[in-house]
């Protein structure tokens, strides 16, 4: 079985100046994915009218997960999915704080609530059953974002073992803090992108072209092997499609 996923980080509609106005890099976005043809897809910052908007485009997709705020207004750690290939059996939402069950929840000193959403999904026909987390951890508070961090591993720990794990988000910290290295330490999952050198992992441009910080990753499965990593640095349509350079990573299992 082959499975190919993507982590994007969309840019919330401020709105922006110029060409980096929502309804200027919508198709782009759409153009990427409809590109790379991902199974899965973990955004991060779509509020709801850039999620329906963006589904509008890619009609082969569904997406699911709540906002941060638990208004159904704010910003969403939204999963697209391909529901030709996937079903879905259950998904979730929990909120990066002491109280996760509490949508909209702050205890860490942050100015922003946090969250994450998961699904769980078996693929096509075989009996693989795949589960997906998605964040965006704090882009202030080092401190939330370690305990961010933790809590998301400690959730993906207690997924059932028979699992396939993924785990995609803003990360909003490189592979050298504290953050990213409470995640590296899950035994069940590994950084598709640790293989780079550090240089090569960089994401987060501004819609300059040029990134500066690698804050964008997938981690997956240690079961699964890794055919292919792509960092997408390239305009579609003229545009930068987001201030974000997407991740997709192109897994394989032996069929079950």
């Amino acid at each position: 079985m082959k499975i190919t996923v993507m982590s994007f980080n969309l840019r919330y509609d401020k709105p922006d100046p110029g060409m980096g106005q929502w309804e200027k890099r919508v198709g782009a976005i759409a153009s990427v994915i409809q590109h790379y043809q991902p199974d899965l897809l973990g955004t991060q910052e779509g509020k709801p009218h850039q999620l329906r908007d963006l589904q509008t485009l890619i009609p082969e997709y569904k997406f699911i997960g709540g906002d941060r705020t638990g208004t159904g207004d704010g910003e969403h750690c939204a999963i697209f999915y391909n529901t030709q290939r996937l079903q879905l059996q259950k998904t979730q939402d929990f909120y990066l704080s002491d109280t996760p069950e509490i949508p909209g929840s702050i205890t860490w000193e942050t100015r922003l609530p946090r969250m994450a959403t998961w699904a769980n999904f078996v693929v096509g026909n075989s009996s693989i059953s795949l589960t997906i987390v998605n964040t965006h951890l704090d882009h202030e508070n080092a401190k939330a974002r370690e305990l961010g961090a933790a809590l998301v591993s400690l959730r993906l720990m207690e997924f059932p073992s028979e699992d396939y794990l993924l785990l995609t988000g803003d990360f909003n910290a490189n592979p050298r803090t504290l953050a990213r290295m409470i995640l590296a330490d899950n035994h069940k999952i590994q950084d598709a992108l640790a293989t780079f050198p550090l240089e090569e992992q960089k994401t987060f441009h501004e819609f300059t072209g040029e990134a500066w910080d690698a804050i964008d990753t997938i981690y997956c499965d240690r079961r699964f092997q890794v055919e292919q990593v792509i960092i997408d640095r390239e305009q579609w349509e003229g545009v930068w499609p987001s201030d974000h350079f997407p991740v997709i990573v192109k897994l394989s299992v032996e069929n079950r």
